[in-house]
């Protein structure tokens, strides 16, 4: 465990970045350091959250109601100790959940890494109890609010996982879609529970039917919620790649067909066999260590790639001969440009990396 003292202008500057700058912010945040420093930015975060929570109910503006109205003093500042105690809770849990999704998107499943992510990720907390604020103004505005501010975590998350954990960016993004909709769904059921009430108050008058009511759809609700995340929990593992799989295919469909004559194969042994742009794109976009290779071929003239400790190299043949690049760190974006120019039938894309004749017998890798 690190004995660095804790600084409070980094811890500032670090707030500040974290908000303005997400991106950057996980680029460059420490995975190592013990748990010591994460311990201290959850409590002071926490405790700036319970102020604002204490100060709500002392002005009685924060949307309470019951004994949160009647004895808002008291109940302030056991909400303030609350805040305390539940950002300490909220810390490690909340690194378990992220270690959980950081493995689903192949990121780092060490648990001080995830917690301080986590830690980073809990200068929302402060700003979600401010804006609590508009509970009490506007409940419409309290939902909206939230809404942003769980949607803005979910960003954060996002460059946290690919800056931070080094996930996989294409499941990162599936996770932070599925997830965006569900928060999205619950604001708009949120919005449609409120309706509700208001309507049955408009029509009936009668507090206590009312409440029975709201009560049902609550818990009909909750068990709906249950049940999602049930599903959620079980299928989003095994689902990851078959909805890939799927959405490749319907976004292939959607751009025109296949390119006829053609035949795509990577290193695994699994072929693309809708051969456009985007499949092509997609499937370069998979290869990784253990599948490190591709070929795309018409007839007896192809092009193929593999995938090196810096880049790719990139070798073709046609009735011009058998070519290599000269460079074996060429990016993956010249890669793309290049099959794509492959499939159109053009010569430009030979400009694109300098080439040297093979002087070795042609051949596809894999064969």
């Amino acid at each position: 465990m690190s004995n660095k003292k804790f600084s409070f202008q980094k811890f500032i500057e670090d707030s500040k970045n974290a908000i303005l700058n997400p991106k950057e912010h996980f680029a460059t945040l420490s995975t190592t350091g013990g748990f010591g420093e994460p311990v201290i930015k959850a409590v002071i975060y926490g405790f700036i959250a319970g102020v604002f929570v204490l100060l709500w109910s002392l002005l009685n503006i924060s949307g309470g109601t019951g004994l949160g109205s009647l004895f808002g003093g008291a109940v302030g500042i056991m909400a303030f100790i609350g805040s305390i105690i539940g950002a300490l809770i909220g810390l490690f849990i909340g690194g378990v959940i992220v270690l959980i999704i950081s493995s689903i998107c192949s990121g780092s499943n060490d648990y001080e890494a995830n917690v301080r992510v986590v830690a980073a990720m809990m200068v929302l907390t402060p700003i979600n109890a401010f804006l609590n604020v508009f509970n009490g103004v506007s409940p419409v505005l309290g939902i909206l609010f939230g809404l942003v501010v769980n949607l803005y975590g979910l960003w954060m998350l996002y460059h946290a996982l690919n800056q931070t954990l080094k996930a996989k960016e294409e499941t990162s993004k599936i996770i932070a879609i599925v997830l965006g909709a569900l928060v999205l769904l619950f604001a708009i059921i949120g919005f449609g529970t409120r309706k509700k009430l208001r309507s049955l108050e408009t029509r009936f008058g009668d507090y206590e039917k009312i409440s029975k009511d709201y009560e049902k759809a609550a818990l009909k609700m909750a068990e709906n919620y249950e049940e999602v995340a049930k599903e959620l929990v079980e299928g989003i593992a095994e689902g990851i790649a078959e909805t890939t799989e799927e959405m490749t295919e319907e976004i292939s469909e959607m751009y025109g067909g296949t390119e006829e004559g053609y035949e795509f194969e990577m290193a695994n042994g699994e072929t693309v066999k809708k051969i456009n742009p985007v499949s092509v794109t997609m499937a370069l976009k998979s290869l990784d260590e253990d599948n490190n290779f591709a070929v795309l071929s018409k007839g007896d003239f192809f092009i193929q790639t593999a995938l090196e400790e810096n880049g790719y190299v990139v070798e073709y043949n046609d009735d011009s001969g058998y070519y290599r690049s000269v460079e074996s760190d060429i990016p993956y974006k010249k890669v793309v440009a290049i099959f794509m120019g492959f499939i159109n039938e053009e010569t430009s894309w030979k400009e694109i990396v300098e080439w040297e004749a093979a002087t070795w017998t042609v051949a596809k890798w894999g064969e």
